[in-house]
């Protein structure tokens, strides 16, 4: 009875602490509808640069996305995106772990804030290109 006292706590926390991972489902139900491009901009060597301002809207439905206009790195279309959890720099790393979405050849560490009102979109393959997008 005494080790069954001692290990009941222990299962208990271990059945209670391990629960499935809904990062990935609350980003994907989040970024549905139209978002509307507030700016983007580049954080490189110690400067700040304002690349674009407004004039792109994103339409992302469960699995493509449509651009209508032009921005730094993605042109006006349609295309397929996939959002997955993984390091951004090397998918094979176990930590850190972002949700990185994909679309077309470029991709993103994604970040929607907690009513889903607004997503920024880190992209770093010069220096840090950052989308900022509203509903």
């Amino acid at each position: 009875m005494k080790k069954f006292k001692f290990f009941l706590p222990i299962f208990m926390m271990v059945f209670v602490s391990c629960s499935t991972d809904n990062s990935t489902t609350n980003i994907n139900e989040k970024i549905i509808g139209f978002w509307n491009l507030t700016n983007i901009t580049q954080k490189k060597n110690n400067e700040l640069k304002v690349l674009q301002n407004e004039n792109s809207t994103f339409e992302f439905k469960s699995n493509s996305v449509n651009i209508n206009r032009n921005t730094y790195l993605n042109e006006t279309g349609n295309y397929s995106y996939i959002i997955s959890i993984e390091n951004y720099f090397n998918p094979d790393l176990l930590e850190p772990k972002n949700n990185v979405l994909k679309i077309g050849n470029n991709k993103f560490v994604v970040e929607i804030d907690y009513d889903g009102q607004n997503m920024i979109l880190t992209n770093y393959s010069d220096g840090r290109i950052i989308y900022y997008l509203s509903k």
